[in-house]
């Protein structure tokens, strides 16, 4: 029935109270938006969930609903902000930092939209930054760690350090990241 009507359009009518129009919107973007979730995730429940509540949040304020720019752009950004709060609230940050520091998952992991690209870009510059503010021995011990995949028994002995010592600078660098991409989010 609303196939022709453009996001705009539909939008108008969400806030009329029109369910049909809510329900062609949720069938537009459902599958893009669980693929763009799958991506971050690699959950489909997750991703499905994540994007349920989203449009569940539309549905409920649909009549007071204020969207700037486009519904697509309101959508996504909607949905990603939505799955870093899910990322911060499950404790799964470090397999997330992980990701964006090897670039070699993204560039075979993620499709190379520009929306995309310029998330990612936003978040290695995040994570770039907070890797600086990291005390000295600490960002040697990340960056031997994370980007340069080095074992805790070799960092101990290229440091000429423990492993408890390097299992230290490990846990405060990460608990670090986490405080400090939080406040990107």
């Amino acid at each position: 029935m609303y196939k022709g009507y453009t996001d705009e359009q539909l939008v108008e009518l969400l806030k009329k109270g029109k369910d049909k129009a809510f329900d062609e919107l949720y069938f537009r973007y459902r599958d893009l938006l669980v693929r763009f979730v799958y991506a971050r995730m690699k959950s489909v429940p997750i991703s499905e969930e994540i994007v349920q509540e989203v449009f569940t949040t539309i549905w409920e304020r649909r009549t007071t609903i204020l969207i700037q720019k486009s519904f697509m752009a309101y959508i996504y950004t909607s949905v990603r902000y939505k799955t870093l709060d899910y990322i911060k609230s499950h404790s799964v940050t470090d397999q997330y930092i992980q990701e964006v520091l090897d670039r070699n998952t993204i560039t075979q992991t993620y499709t190379n939209t520009t929306e995309d690209s310029i998330y990612y870009e936003e978040l290695q510059n995040a994570v770039d930054k907070a890797a600086d503010l990291l005390p000295k021995k600490a960002k040697e011990v990340f960056i031997l760690s994370r980007i340069k995949h080095y074992s805790n028994k070799e960092i101990a002995e290229e440091l000429n350090v423990s492993i408890e010592t390097v299992k230290y600078h490990i846990t405060y660098a990460l608990k670090f990241m986490r405080t400090y991409l939080g406040e990107f989010n």
